[in-house]
Parts: structure tokens; sequence; C-alpha cells
């Protein structure tokens, strides 16, 4: 197998597709072994990404292996592929297509792709100093739905005033960035996380609090402190005048 096809699975999807995907577009292809058209797609995809200037890595995830994932990313038809940039779906298609369309939509990714690593670098400003505005970078990042560079900013905060609220704002900033993944649980409560996590980073905050409740009300006591601890972080960046903070505060 090219080192440019790889397999992924639950456990390595944050670093190989959401983390990768900062230097490169990662095209994701759920596919099953009984899925006829995924076998006609899938030599398509591993021969364009296998070209020595193909830009992009192909990761292949069983949809059957790998449920929670599946259904955190609303695959309801095989073959799916979902291209990935910077940590979010840019761009996507269902069913096998033909290697001219494969090829069109490859370029399409490309053409679009800014590595947050390489030219976009030389433009980012630099991680504030003062830990005030370190806290507003990182909560303006959280408000873009950009968890994995507010995750940075808040990573290590300085001891002072604003290392509570930061601290609060990182639980969610990682939450974000693992994709709802960190907090662990059953594949259906995994599943929510992953539909609020992508709703953060979509900016709808009230569907990811709807998801993080569902998932709330399903956990066992024990578990139930991280999840209200994102929930709270919510509320934080939100604020308290807030009409979904209002909605949602009695019910945590």
């Amino acid at each position: 197998m090219s080192k440019k096809v790889i397999e992924v699975n639950q456990a390595s999807f944050q670093r190989d597709v959401i983390q990768r995907s900062f230097q490169e577009p990662v095209l994701v292809d759920f596919w099953a072994p009984w899925c006829g058209p995924c076998r006609m797609l899938g030599p398509v995809l591993e021969r364009v990404a296998s070209e020595a200037d193909s830009g992009f890595v192909l990761a292949k995830l069983n949809s059957d292996q790998n449920p929670a994932l599946t259904q955190q990313f609303g695959i309801q038809g095989i073959p799916a592929v979902k291209a990935f940039a910077n940590g979010r779906v840019v761009d996507e298609f269902v069913g096998a297509q033909p290697e001219p369309m494969v090829r069109q939509f490859v370029g399409r990714v490309k053409s679009g792709f800014k590595p947050a690593t390489a030219s976009s670098s030389a433009k980012r400003p630099q991680q504030p100093t003062d830990p005030a505005a370190r806290l507003k970078q990182a909560r303006q990042l959280l408000s873009q739905g950009s968890g994995c560079k507010a995750q940075n900013l808040l990573e290590n905060f300085p001891a002072g005033s604003q290392a509570e609220e930061a601290g609060q704002l990182l639980l969610l900033a990682s939450f974000m960035c693992s994709g709802g993944q960190e907090l662990g649980g059953s594949a259906d409560v995994q599943a929510l996380y992953g539909q609020a996590a992508s709703a953060m980073q979509r900016r709808e905050a009230s569907a990811a609090l709807y998801n993080l409740l569902v998932a709330l009300n399903q956990e066992p006591d024990g578990r139930k402190d991280r999840t209200r601890g994102v929930m709270q972080a919510i509320f934080v960046l939100l604020g308290e005048n807030d009409v979904v903070v209002q909605q949602y505060r009695s019910l945590v």
C-alpha cells in the first residue's frame, strides 16, 4: 500500500485525519467489504492518491467496524468520500464516480487548500504574551469553530486571574479538536459527542448543547462530570446573557 493510502479507525482518526489535514488534504473513504460500488471506487481513489504529485492522503475507513464515526459524519450510504482540510470537512460526494470526476473533485479540494503550517502561518499573528490578550484570541478562535488552534493558546496557560477561565475553555477546545472522541463512552454516546463537536465547529452552539444534554442523560453517574464540564465551558464562551445559555443552564 502506498504511503499516501492509509487505513484509519476510531483510535487513529484524530491523528491521521484531523491533525494531518492541517498539512495536506485528507480524503476519507467510508467503505465496507460487502459494498459492490465501494470495490469499484476504491481502486480509483487509491490509484489517484498513489501518484507522485497527488497532493493528498487517502484514508480508508471501514464503516462497519467504526459505527461511531459513521454516525458522527452522517454517513447514510456508501461509498462516501469526505475531504478534510485544516480539521474540517470541506467537500464530499457519495457513490461510485468515474475517474475523471474523481480527479475533478481532488483538483477542487487541492485548489482551495491553504496549509495552516505553510503560507498561512506567515500571515497568522504571533501568540500573545499578555494572558488577557491570549485568552481573548482563544475565545475568538473557539467562536469561529477552530478548536485545535484555541487549544494551542490555552495549553500551559500562565497562572493569574484568567487561568480559571482558560482552564474551562481548554476543556472545550480539546473536545472540539478531538471531534468529541476524547470523552469516550459507548458508541451511541460517542456519536452524540461527535455531533456536538461538529456543531461547535459550525458555530451552532444550541445544537451542540442539545447533543451534549442527550449524552449526559445516557452517561452513568461516574462519567457525567466531563460532559457537564464541556457544557459549562460553552456557557462561559457564550456568556450568561445568551438566550441559549439561559435555556440550557437549568438542565445541567
